[in-house]
């Protein structure tokens, strides 16, 4: 099992290392275990059973814990230079969740296009009530192309 998509999943779903082991039937040292090995390697050996049990009980596919993510920590300095999310996974559940503040900050540094095939069509829809989080100089200039975008 890939470390990246447990924590991915345990970010999105809101669930600490106990909440894990829980759904997972496995104990707490084990999930402690799985950290420690998968911060050398990426990679976590589970046992095939403990990926369906934790699967079946977040109502997940059990390939989302077998395919690889993205590190995404190289986009950090770009998204968080103020540290207003910890981390991105946390940034891109904000995004997901359509919190302004991280929209503001996905349009503010990918523009619209980009913004729109990473959040949907809130990222211009939106625009209105999260202009107010970009820096001025930016926010003018997209409001100068916001009525392209918007219709």
């Amino acid at each position: 099992m890939y470390l990246q998509a447990l924590k991915n999943m345990m970010i999105s779903k809101g669930l600490n290392r106990a909440d894990v082991a829980k759904l997972a039937g496995v104990s707490r040292a084990a999930v402690s275990k799985w950290f420690r090995q998968g911060e050398e390697t990426g990679v976590v050996n589970v046992e095939t059973k403990t990926i369906f049990e934790l699967a079946g009980a977040l109502k997940l596919p059990p390939d989302l814990f077998l395919k690889k993510r993205e590190n995404l920590s190289a986009y950090e300095t770009e998204f968080l230079w103020d540290r207003l999310y910890p981390d991105m996974e946390h940034f891109l559940k904000a995004v997901a969740e359509g919190r302004l503040p991280a929209l503001a900050r996905l349009v503010q540094v990918l523009g619209f296009h980009q913004a729109k095939i990473v959040a949907g069509k809130k990222s211009v829809t939106l625009f209105d009530k999260y202009k107010k989080y970009i820096h001025p100089t930016r926010r003018h200039a997209l409001e100068a192309v916001w009525q392209l975008y918007a219709n």
